[in-house]
C-alpha cells in the first residue's frame, strides 16, 4: 500500500512537472531578455543553407526545436562556466576526429563544457525526427531527457553544476 501510494505521488509530480515545462519559444524569450545577467554570449542565427547543409553532411533531419533554436542563434557560449552550445560548423568539423563518447554513428554532441572536458550528446530518430534523447556519457551513458527545452531550461537555471550535473546525478540515482 505505502509502494503504491508513492508511486502515485511521484505520477502526480511528473505530471505537475510536465505542464511546469518551458517551450523552446519561452526559452528564446528568456535567453533573448535575460542574456546579459545570464553572461551567455549568442552566435548570429544559422541560415537556412545552414541548417540544410547540416543535415546533409550529418544525414539527419534535425527536431523541430533545435531548428527553431539554431535559426534563433547559431548557439552560444557562456562566460562563468565555459559552457557551450556548439555551432552547426563545429559539429560538422567534429566528424572529422574519432570519438569514443557517443552511442551510436549517427549521435553528435551539441553542447559541451570547458573545451570538451565534457559533452551531451544528442540521438535522433531516422523515422521521426522529433523523437530524439539527448544523453551524457561520463563513466557510463545516462539518458536526461526527450526535450532540448528542457536542457536549456536545467542550464539556465542551475549551470553546469547545480543544472546539468545536479540533474545527471539524480536521474542516474533514479535509474539504479
Amino acid at each position: 500500500m505505502l509502494m503504491q501510494t508513492f508511486v502515485a505521488i511521484l505520477c502526480r509530480h511528473a505530471e505537475i512537472f510536465e505542464l511546469m515545462k518551458s517551450t523552446i519559444a519561452e526559452i528564446i524569450e528568456r535567453i533573448k531578455v535575460d542574456k546579459n545577467k545570464l553572461g551567455i554570449t549568442l552566435f548570429a542565427p544559422a541560415s537556412l543553407t545552414d541548417l540544410l547543409n547540416f543535415e546533409k553532411i550529418r544525414r539527419v533531419r534535425l527536431p523541430h526545436d533545435l531548428v527553431k533554436f539554431y535559426s534563433f542563434s547559431n548557439g552560444f557560449e557562456s562566460a562563468e562556466e565555459i559552457f557551450r552550445i556548439i555551432p552547426l560548423d563545429e559539429m560538422i568539423d567534429n566528424m572529422k576526429d574519432r570519438d569514443t563518447y557517443i552511442v551510436e554513428q549517427g549521435d553528435f554532441h551539441f553542447a559541451e563544457y570547458m573545451i570538451y572536458s565534457d559533452m551531451w550528446t544528442i540521438k535522433i530518430n531516422s523515422a521521426d525526427r522529433n523523437d530524439y534523447t539527448i544523453y551524457n556519457y561520463a563513466d557510463n551513458v545516462i539518458t536526461l531527457t526527450n526535450s532540448f527545452s528542457e536542457f536549456l531550461e536545467t542550464f539556465l537555471n542551475g549551470g553546469v553544476f547545480a543544472g546539468l550535473y545536479t540533474w545527471r546525478e539524480n536521474v542516474e540515482r533514479l535509474t539504479k
